[in-house]
């Protein structure tokens, strides 16, 4: 008996390790249990504002937050995206086709932030505080840039099959991000919010591009064939304009809430509503973060391109389903820890946004398996129309039900999509999936 029950166990931890070796769900889980850790100490970084800032204060500083990543997400121009199609494929053409990804968004993001800056004073009034001092409004333009780079780097280690080290570099940041938080509570009463959060970013993205560019980059040259695909300049442009309007879509959908709450209800509802959203949103991220691994595993295994995706939408129902519903049950307590304040109306919108994951599942893996397919119209058409209905309801409803209309807002344009999606595969005859040859 003792035996069998040995047998059993090494039998268990066999299927594990085999599990795990899996590139689809090693790197899967890398960038879910990265999600797991900065949504913990997310949430504690924000707790621990609400005692040491004021609600308006920590209010205004989530919308410049959300601003400074909807500004630096126009300015990446999809490229984070591009990274992870092409860079397993591009073979000793990676170190100069990283450099020349940086340098465009590095470029461009101080061209758009200085545009927003100039601009405040008319679309972004509620701000104006940034334009208080030159070396907060030159901070600002820098982050833009520097956020940029944080989220290439990111694509990067996903390209190379590496994202086991983005569970450890976001543990860093959120440390650093709150031990800075607490030190200019002092110095920086009003604007210390945004500062730690940005100044962490720069000093995180040192070592890790210097791990990039001195280990992982030269490996994944070594171990690529003599002869490397060719990919044109025409292929990326190609590739990054039928997808730039999807990021633009992708982004507007969550940076542009707070800014939008803040206009029509006022920084201290924004304060309430990014809390809850901070927390739920991780079950957004855990679903992209598995669909992103089902895209590069995709495309570096197209033979087994329909296995992928069973194993991609089995392994993120077994992980959201319970998460989910563990989030609704127990957002009473989590919010309590926070504040009372953020209690009344932040339990109905993060369960309601924790339900509105549900059906994300489905419309998360139908994009990664458009990306690996080139099939930019559907992109483009989920992302926007969740963009359109998520602001469009989320303006209506503010007026009626606050920031909890935000949250019904979300679960109605997840179903929707889910429900057009459904009716759209079962309409259209059966298609098998081929990913598009980086030679056209």
């Amino acid at each position: 008996m003792r035996k069998l029950q040995f047998d059993r166990k090494m039998f268990n931890q066999k299927q594990i390790m085999e599990h795990l070796r899996t590139p689809l769900y090693r790197n899967g889980y890398a960038l879910i249990l990265s999600t797991g850790i900065t949504s913990a100490l997310g949430l504690l970084y924000w707790a621990v504002a609400a005692k040491f800032y004021q609600t308006e204060d920590v209010g205004l500083n989530s919308a410049v937050i959300s601003i400074m990543i909807f500004l630096s997400g126009l300015s990446q121009v999809n490229l984070q995206e591009t990274m992870i199609r092409y860079i397993p494929v591009a073979g000793r053409r990676t170190p100069r086709f990283v450099i020349l990804t940086y340098s465009i968004v590095v470029a461009l993001s101080v061209i758009v932030g200085l545009v927003f800056y100039f601009g405040i004073p008319l679309w972004a009034p509620t701000l104006s505080f940034l334009t208080r001092s030159p070396m907060l409004a030159g901070w600002f333009v820098a982050t833009v840039a520097i956020w940029g780079v944080f989220v290439l780097q990111d694509s990067v280690l996903v390209g190379l099959r590496q994202a086991l080290w983005i569970p450890a570099e976001n543990a860093v940041f959120s440390v650093i991000k709150i031990a800075l938080l607490v030190g200019l509570a002092v110095i920086l009463p009003q604007s210390g919010i945004f500062v730690s959060w940005t100044l962490s970013v720069l000093i995180i993205i040192i070592p890790i591009n210097i791990l990039l560019f001195r280990r992982l980059i030269p490996q994944h040259v070594a171990s690529s064939p003599q002869e490397s695909q060719t990919i044109s300049l025409r292929q990326i442009s190609k590739y990054v304009a039928g997808n730039y309007a999807a990021a633009i879509f992708a982004n507007m959908a969550s940076t542009l809430l707070p800014l939008i709450i803040t206009q029509v209800a006022g920084a201290e509802a924004n304060a309430h509503f990014y809390m809850a959203w901070t927390i739920a949103s991780a079950l957004q991220i855990m679903v992209a973060n598995m669909a992103t691994s089902l895209t590069v595993e995709a495309i570096v295994d197209a033979r087994n391109i329909g296995a992928s995706r069973r194993k991609a939408m089995v392994g993120i129902l077994r992980l959201v389903l319970p998460a989910a519903a563990l989030l609704i049950v127990a957002s009473p307590i989590i919010l309590r820890l926070v504040g009372p304040s953020y209690v009344e109306d932040g339990v109905p919108l993060m369960q309601l946004l924790a339900l509105s994951a549900i059906p994300n599942i489905y419309n998360a893996v139908y994009i990664s398996m458009a990306r690996a397919n080139n099939r930019v119209r559907g992109i483009v058409g989920v992302y926007g129309a969740n963009a359109v209905m998520v602001l469009g309801f989320s303006h209506l409803f503010l007026a009626q039900y606050g920031i909890v209309g935000v949250g019904l807002a979300w679960v109605i344009s997840q179903t929707v999509i889910m429900a057009a999606l459904m009716l759209l595969a079962r309409f259209q005859p059966p298609q098998t999936p081929a990913v598009v040859a980086l030679v056209e």
